[in-house]
């Protein structure tokens, strides 16, 4: 779509508020894996679920956000490109106004991969943990129509 100086500003403008908009899902994303992992650290799994509802809230944010963004993308003549190929094509002022917008979404992505990565590392320790736990309680279980299954259906 073709659009005049005035209408591709304001279509920029929106497009750069959109990616403001997921950088600041993508910060509160990364308090709340951050959170997750102190909560499993600590021990305190009651917690859990909270983070898990805000986290799936702030997910589906982010997806409307990538769709909005995407659009908008596609509407400035930047259909399916990265952030690399809509620097290069873009017009220097354009380029200017994106470059700390798209340098900022790469580092809270890289902020959000390592507290991921850090929140799921815990809590593999504290599963393992656990199935430590109900391995050796098994043993001192009485039986009562052969081997508890409870482990393995729910866990």
């Amino acid at each position: 779509m073709v659009y005049n100086k005035e209408d591709r500003a304001e279509l920029l403008h929106s497009f750069a508020h959109t990616l403001e908009e997921l950088c600041a899902i993508l910060s509160q994303l990364t308090k709340a894996e951050n959170a997750k992992a102190e909560t499993a650290s600590a021990g305190e799994h009651g917690k859990m679920d909270s983070f898990l509802k805000e986290e799936q809230a702030l997910l589906l944010r982010l997806r409307g956000l990538e769709q909005q963004r995407s659009r908008m993308a596609a509407d400035l003549g930047w259909k399916d490109f990265t952030f690399r190929q809509i620097l290069e094509s873009a017009e220097e002022g354009e380029r200017a106004a994106l470059l700390p917008l798209f340098s900022q979404m790469e580092n809270q992505l890289k902020e959000l991969a390592d507290a991921e990565e850090s929140s799921s590392r815990i809590i593999s320790v504290r599963l393992r943990e656990f199935e430590h736990i109900l391995g050796a309680n098994r043993s001192v279980l009485p039986e009562t129509n052969g081997p508890s299954h409870f482990h393995d259906r729910y866990v």
